[in-house]
């Protein structure tokens, strides 16, 4: 047996090097087990697989899969007769192709045309050209699928032909600096999601392309990019972690010792993140579930990069913990099977998120992941055989818990369901949420916060982070801030939620507790601030419900002159001697609001994140240096 050289050795020694996580794998492992579907050496998570040749007997044996493939070739042979990508045209930002007014997402096909100039959205065509570009990039790893599957060599010579393209033309990109530093894309991010198809493509065709010609991508593309993807991290962050998975799978791909070093250890590899942004109880420390699970697709990515080239054994403890971070959001699912909007994220997510799910099974399998693989027809299933599923179903159960690593208190008892987020650990996609509350009744969402809109909209700073778009006290109209702070947990019991932001202005603090007895859900919040002098002390309630309010709205006073509050509009404002009621209808049910406490009550329309991006928001206001508010909801009929 011939020795190993000494690279091989380097490389073995740092795959297995690596500190212990400071919990212990059984406790990780078998945390939420009831949900995990894992079996063999890596259990309860998994190592991917490819086996070619099943999936040779399956095209050729199988008329679905044979219809798979030949949808495949088919986009892709007409794809293939035009070079889409010019290398003088600006690249921008995904985050900006919306639409100029409503700040919803545009619908961007590969025979959507570039939009014409009209002076006013060179962001829009450059992020079109951002699209474009990813799509090339999935119709090479297309084809050198296809080559590895039928041999035609064509599908392998355009591959080659775009690889070399990029690393023709990789340095001759603009360095482009607001968002880390890239090329190829205009932020590192993107280079960073990209990656990982790159480095499967160079897998998938070396053998049969000459030696010379990888070396050549790797001197010119993949270096380079490591090399800006290093420089841009600088923290702890769900942009650091895709950036430390895409280093180390390239690492992984080219024997590149000191790369996977980069990826995996210190402060900024994938153990140092984790340990540093990973709550005890599975959460991840930015706050957004969106943001958590966008977190597990890039250790998705890089778990399933090497699994497929034999070195998952160096990451299983990555594994484990990245299993834990997916299925932990289904602990807060609200009805029926959503995900809260809490911060940066788009609202209506499923929860249980079955398409995450589904896209982990090879490497973070649960039971509801591989019974949708069992009927999914994609590269995953066709290369990989799912395992047969042997046990239901099963998602975490949704109870009252208290959740220190999202700073939130869940009450669950009888019909309601309530959200109290008392703080926030990190600036980072943070909205003014401190306090915010989020409430349903049987499957009304009768309080809900909507996320935000594409990054690119003025929609996004100027309204949906504002604390006016949540559920919130404000002062002189503005939410929590200095923010983020943490804020403090005070109590829970099986009826009542409690917690306070001691620190919540620079001179006031607030606190909230929720209460539920019978079908009465009881919101309670006082505001107190340090110097005794009166301020304009409120809160809003934003609801998706129509709000009916008893008496006319003949009052006086005018909202807050905030940014937030500019949007508002058919305002009624009503002076409020006592309390103040109205009738919510929430679909075909209504509900019974009364409010004790504010001298003023405002009602009007407010922006939504969804169609028909229009709700209620209603801002109750006191002119005071302490206020408390009383609000009730009751269900009618």
């Amino acid at each position: 047996m011939a020795r190993p050289d000494l690279m091989t050795c380097l490389l073995a020694l740092l795959l297995v090097a690596g500190p212990a996580s400071a919990e212990d794998d059984q406790s990780v492992r078998t945390r939420m087990a009831e949900v995990k579907a894992g079996t063999g050496p890596y259990a309860p998570g998994r190592q991917a697989q490819e086996d070619w040749d099943r999936a040779r007997n399956l095209m050729n044996s199988d008329p679905a899969w044979r219809d798979f493939i030949t949808q495949r070739r088919y986009a892709l042979n007409a794809w293939m007769k035009e070079q889409h990508d010019d290398p003088t045209q600006a690249v921008g930002w995904g985050h900006d192709y919306v639409d100029l007014g409503t700040g919803a997402w545009l619908t961007w096909t590969p025979s959507t045309p570039m939009p014409a100039a009209t002076g006013n959205n060179q962001k829009q065509i450059a992020a079109w050209v951002a699209l474009m570009r990813m799509y090339n990039l999935d119709r090479m790893l297309d084809a050198a699928r296809l080559y590895k599957l039928t041999g035609d060599t064509r599908y392998r010579d355009w591959a080659a032909a775009q690889m070399d393209f990029y690393a023709r033309n990789y340095q001759k990109f603009p360095l482009q600096t607001w968002n880390g530093q890239s090329r190829m894309f205009s932020q590192a991010l993107d280079e960073s999601t990209q990656m990982f198809a790159l480095v499967d493509i160079v897998r998938l065709l070396r053998g049969s392309v000459d030696q010379s010609r990888i070396t050549d991508w790797q001197n010119n593309l993949f270096a380079p990019m490591v090399n800006l993807q290093l420089q841009s991290r600088h923290e702890v962050h769900n942009i650091s972690v895709w950036e430390s998975a895409a280093v180390t799978a390239a690492g992984m791909e080219f024997a590149k010792p000191d790369w996977i070093a980069a990826g995996t250890q210190g402060p900024l590899g994938l153990r140092g993140l984790l340990d540093a942004g990973m709550s005890a109880d599975d959460f991840w420390f930015e706050g957004t579930l969106s943001y958590q699970e966008y977190v597990v697709q890039a250790l998705v990515s890089v778990l399933t990069a090497a699994s497929v080239r034999n070195q998952l054994d160096s990451l299983k403890d990555v594994l484990w913990r990245a299993q834990n971070l997916m299925i932990a959001p289904a602990q807060l699912t609200f009805r029926p099977g959503v995900t809260p909007a809490m911060n940066d994220t788009q609202p209506n997510r499923p929860s249980p998120n079955r398409p995450l799910w589904l896209q982990s099974w090879r490497v973070l399998p649960t039971w509801m992941g591989l019974a949708d693989a069992a009927k999914t027809r994609d590269w995953s299933t066709f290369l990989d055989a799912p395992p047969a599923v042997s046990k239901p179903e099963a998602a975490p159960a949704v109870k009252t818990a208290h959740f220190p690593g999202l700073d939130a208190i869940q009450l669950v008892n009888g019909q309601w369901h309530a959200l109290l987020v008392y703080g926030q650990k990190s600036r980072s996609h943070a909205h003014q949420e401190g306090l915010n509350l989020q409430v349903q009744y049987g499957d009304d969402w009768i309080l809900r916060s909507p996320g935000t809109v594409g990054y690119g909209s003025p929609l996004h700073a100027r309204y949906f982070r504002q604390g006016a778009s949540h559920n919130v006290p404000l002062e002189e109209g503005d939410g929590q801030l200095p923010y983020p702070a943490e804020g403090r947990f005070v109590s829970l019991t099986d009826d009542a939620a409690a917690a306070a932001q001691p620190t919540w202005r620079k001179d006031a603090a607030a606190q909230r507790q929720v209460t539920i007895h019978g079908n009465e859900l009881t919101d309670t919040v006082e505001i107190t601030r340090q110097a005794q002098t009166p301020a304009r002390l409120g809160m809003t309630y934003n609801t998706n419900c129509q709000v009916k309010a008893e008496g006319a709205g003949n009052g006086s006073g005018a909202l807050p002159a905030t940014s937030a509050f500019s949007y508002w509009k058919n305002t009624s404002i009503y002076d409020v001697p006592g309390n103040w009621s109205a009738v919510m209808q929430c679909g075909a049910h209504s509900y019974r609001l009364t409010v004790s406490g504010p001298q003023h009550v405002f009602v009007g329309v407010v922006p939504d994140s969804v169609k028909p991006y229009a709700r209620t928001g209603i801002y109750l206001e006191g002119n005071a240096a302490a206020v408390r508010f009383v609000t009730r909801f009751s269900p009618i009929n």
